[in-house]
């Protein structure tokens, strides 16, 4: 006769196993690897989804399909519900609907993956699966480390300074729930120790642009240490005020510049140039995907704005804009309701995405929309690990 116990222990442990090895791949081997080549990222986080699928349907048989609705009607979900169906139907008047169907689909089902893998972890994660994370980061700086040697003496190929650099402004965003979890853990010295090699790695590199952002989502992170609910409200207003307003800057700003005018005022003079030849495009955009496909198709100048202000407003227009300022101020108020020992980390990761796409280093591109959907997913893990309630001390 079987042993039921003993069968559902085994199925139990397997499904432990699975959760294992997919926390690994996603926060160990996809990190890593991204230092050597871009094809990771579109490899590993597929293969560990689909794992902590099968693990959680193991270890929690009914999906937590309630808190995917709940989240669809909140002010967050419903925000970012009318982005997506503005994207969507920009589809209708952008110069090139094939490349953008294709580019908006991929980018929205990588996202849509976050909400049943969230679904499907585990009520609590184990410390040994959370150690993971600063795991995955430390290897990665290390690694980074070593290989960046070759690259400052200029002994590397392009293509390998391009991969060392995109790997660490992955890992530079994985570094956020990495310290979640060792401040959850209370381990400030390996905190301290995971801050220094990071940072050591991103400047060695060198990756100037993500350590701007790493030192302002740092100075958030402070903020939001005092008094979350505050920080997150003022960072959030002034986040979605800089999207909103943004085209006053080339509107208002005196651009007169000489025979070498510097490039950031090159750039400001094609958007100003942009707006004032758009006409109704300023309210609806171009359309999902123009600015991407534009600047190699000849269509915008090399010149051209790269930052996230600049495509959101000629893509989107007034009406996308609007959407994302306010999907933006209520993501930062998500953030601060998460609990007290989380949400300045919450708000920092949220920081350093914003920056990052403001200075134009990663917007739409296809590994950076799939290392937000990682970072989401680690930031559900880590949450997993902060528990409610503390057990009591055995009686001396």
């Amino acid at each position: 006769m079987i042993d039921r116990h003993k069968a559902d222990k085994a199925s139990e442990d397997a499904a432990n196993l699975l959760l294992r090895i997919a926390v690994a791949a996603a926060f160990v081997a996809t990190p890593f690897f991204q230092l050597f080549s871009q094809r990771a990222i579109f490899i590993l986080p597929p293969i560990a989804g689909a794992l902590i699928l099968v693990a959680g349907v193991t270890l929690a048989p009914k999906l937590k399909l309630r808190d995917i609705f709940a989240f669809l009607l909140s002010p967050l979900g419903l925000a970012a519900s009318f982005l997506v169906f503005w994207m969507l139907l920009s589809l209708a008047w952008t110069p090139f609907p094939g490349e953008a169907s294709a580019r908006l689909i991929k980018s929205l089902l990588t996202l849509a993956c976050v909400l049943p893998a969230m679904a499907s972890l585990p009520a609590r994660a184990r410390a040994a699966n959370l150690y993971f994370l600063p795991l995955g980061v430390a290897l990665t700086a290390v690694a980074a480390l070593i290989f960046a040697t070759p690259v400052l003496s200029g002994g590397a190929e392009s293509e390998t300074q391009e991969n060392l650099a995109i790997g660490m402004e992955a890992a530079l965003l994985l570094l956020w729930p990495a310290l979640a979890t060792t401040h959850l853990r209370g381990r400030a010295t390996l905190s301290a120790a995971l801050v220094i090699v990071a940072v050591a790695a991103a400047v060695s590199v060198p990756t100037p642009g993500a350590l701007a952002a790493t030192a302002l989502a740092a100075i958030a992170c402070v903020l939001a240490w005092r008094d979350p609910q505050l920080a997150g409200r003022w960072i959030g207003r002034l986040a979605a005020a800089v999207v909103f307003f943004a085209p006053l800057a080339p509107l208002l700003l005196n651009l007169k510049s000489g025979h070498n005018p510097p490039q950031w005022l090159v750039s400001l003079k094609i958007w100003r140039w942009q707006i004032a030849h758009d006409g109704l495009r300023v309210i609806t955009g171009h359309g999902y995907n123009f600015v991407s496909s534009g600047y190699w198709r000849g269509y915008l100048p090399p010149q051209a704005p790269r930052s996230m202000l600049f495509e959101a407003w000629t893509d989107l227009g007034l009406v996308g804009a609007a959407a994302t300022a306010i999907l933006i101020r209520l993501a930062y108020q998500a953030a601060a309701d998460q609990s007290r020992r989380l949400a300045p980390f919450w708000i920092a990761a949220l920081t350093y995405v914003s920056i990052m796409g403001l200075l134009g280093l990663a917007t739409t591109q296809a590994w950076w929309i799939t290392m937000l959907a990682l970072a989401l997913t680690a930031f559900a893990f880590v949450t997993r690990g902060d528990y409610k309630t503390s057990r009591p001390s055995a009686p001396r």
